[in-house]
């Protein structure tokens, strides 16, 4: 059975309470939280977890099982229906309103204030044309996501970018390209991935492949989880050989350079690495661009224009 902690409400919202009951089992049931055949807590326990009138979750139990949502067996409960209504984008939704959300935080919008700008927005836009393509784009960060999709939609007009960190990529159709930043391409390789990067940088990066078992490797970023996804994706495209030496701050990588062969930067981590560089002219760096070069560019845009036929892409969301 659920717990009646999965569901919140919000008293300053101006939607009744009743509706934000609807909103909330509607959006969890799409965004892949709530499962066919769960069972909802018991509508007095629900409604005494909200601090609610019974009536009010009664209503909005009632009102989700005439839409197809729940279904009610006399005796047992109320349970998610086993076909509800609408699609069903799962991770990929969660993963899509996360980042908008915070999107929103960088620029000092409540969450409230993001949803009446959507509201807003489908209300004064016109209606938008289908996509001509999709694109699935892996990258270190949330903002280096936002950036190259950003870069990537404005070079591909009618293309839909997809971004997904490394760890959320799930099952795509062979007819959907992705497209990688250097550090996870070759983790993609099985999938076609197009590099996002120049011809110079994957060279390095197999220079970086043939070296000897156990030769340190440091890499800097500007959080360990930023860091630890470019080792992990290095390791699965076929680099485990080496002895990668995460850095997140300058102390960390003075000690990680001590003896490395090599220097890797994650665009967070670029400024710490120049700097720790201007000490060791001569070691060796490859620094991750989020600005795709013109023959990847190329590259995605030929992979577009073959014969496609629609298909779903499932992202493992690990925002939520």
């Amino acid at each position: 059975m659920i717990s009646v902690q999965a569901f919140r409400l919000d008293p300053t919202s101006s939607l009744p309470v009743r509706e934000q009951i609807k909103a909330q089992i509607r959006y969890q049931v799409a965004a892949g939280l709530l499962y066919p055949g769960d069972q909802l807590p018991s509508l007095r326990d629900l409604a005494a977890g909200l601090a609610v009138n019974v009536n009010t979750a009664v209503r909005a139990v009632e009102d989700l099982v005439r839409e197809g949502y729940l279904v009610s067996h006399q005796g047992r409960g109320v349970f998610v229906a086993e076909d509800p209504p609408g699609a069903a984008p799962g991770a990929a939704l969660r993963s899509l309103l996360a980042g908008a959300l915070a999107s929103a935080s960088e620029w000092g919008m409540s969450p409230s204030a993001l949803a009446e700008a959507v509201t807003a927005q489908s209300q004064l836009a016109r209606s938008p044309q289908p996509a001509s393509g999709r694109v699935v784009l892996a990258a270190t960060s949330r903002a280096d996501l936002r950036a190259l999709q950003r870069h990537l939609e404005a070079a591909l007009p009618g293309t839909t970018v997809v971004p997904s960190l490394p760890e959320e990529l799930g099952h795509t159709a062979p007819s959907t390209p992705v497209a990688a930043t250097l550090f996870h391409a070759a983790a993609l390789e099985e999938r076609g991935a197009v590099a996002l990067a120049g011809k110079e940088d994957l060279e390095a990066l197999r220079r970086l492949a043939a070296l000897p078992r156990g030769t340190p490797v440091a890499v800097a970023a500007a959080d360990w989880v930023q860091a630890a996804r470019v080792r992990q994706s290095l390791e699965r495209g076929g680099m485990g050989h080496l002895a990668f030496r995460l850095a997140t701050s300058p102390v960390d990588l003075a000690a990680a350079l001590d003896g490395a062969a090599v220097l890797l930067a994650a665009p967070s981590g670029r400024r710490m690495a120049e700097e720790a560089r201007a000490a060791r002219p001569d070691l060796p760096c490859l620094f991750e661009s989020i600005s795709p070069p013109p023959e990847a560019v190329s590259a995605l845009r030929h992979r577009l224009s073959a014969p496609q036929r629609p298909s779903r892409v499932a992202v493992r969301s690990s925002w939520v």
